[in-house]
């Protein structure tokens, strides 16, 4: 029932996409078109429109060298930047892909230190819930991240993992449950 629906619907927006991966590995976008990624990575498919279909998508970029991620969103949950002990919402928003023609994303560029973490999440963690009702939320996941101080973002993906298992144990997810965490290393490395 509900997962052939879910599958069937994903098998469409695949075909719609034109195969997302694949087309994203054959035309990179330049790290200085990030606002337009998200854009860029649909259009390949814009003319195989499936009405009422849609995707949502952080588009990040990470230069090692120079330590800097370019963030764009289309439809996500704001991603979590620590830095200097604090924890700041990133206020990149955007409308998912495939809702509106000629939509614009905004992009934000993060200069990081040694032990910055960037945390991204889907909207399935922070609506999951429990037997009450209950969301997780929003300020579970920033509270948890707070917590994590120093952890290594391995430690970070499986706390918040665990801390939405615990809270909706009994319920069935009805959503997919995302987490990408990321911390800046004390130095970079040259590559040849």
């Amino acid at each position: 029932g509900v997962l052939a629906g879910q599958v069937l619907r994903a098998a469409q927006l695949q075909a719609q996409l034109g195969a997302l991966p694949a087309g994203a590995q054959r035309a990179p976008v330049p790290l200085g078109r990030g606002a337009e990624a998200p854009r860029h990575v649909v259009e390949p498919g814009a003319e195989r429109r499936i009405e009422a279909q849609y995707v949502s998508l952080i588009y990040a970029v990470w230069d090692d060298e120079g330590r800097r991620l370019r963030v764009a969103n289309s439809g996500l949950p704001r991603p979590i930047y620590c830095h200097n002990g604090k924890v700041e919402v990133i206020e990149a928003t955007g409308l998912p892909l495939g809702l509106f023609d000629d939509v614009e994303f905004d992009e934000f560029t993060f200069k990081a230190d040694p032990g910055d973490r960037f945390v991204f999440f889907s909207d399935g963690i922070l609506d999951a819930q429990n037997l009450a009702g209950e969301l997780f939320g929003r300020r579970r996941v920033e509270e948890i991240v707070a917590k994590c101080g120093e952890c290594p973002a391995q430690q970070v993906v499986e706390r918040l993992f665990s801390a939405v298992a615990e809270h909706a144990a009994g319920v069935d997810p009805f959503d997919d449950q995302t987490v990408v965490a990321i911390k800046v290393k004390g130095s970079t490395t040259k590559r040849k």
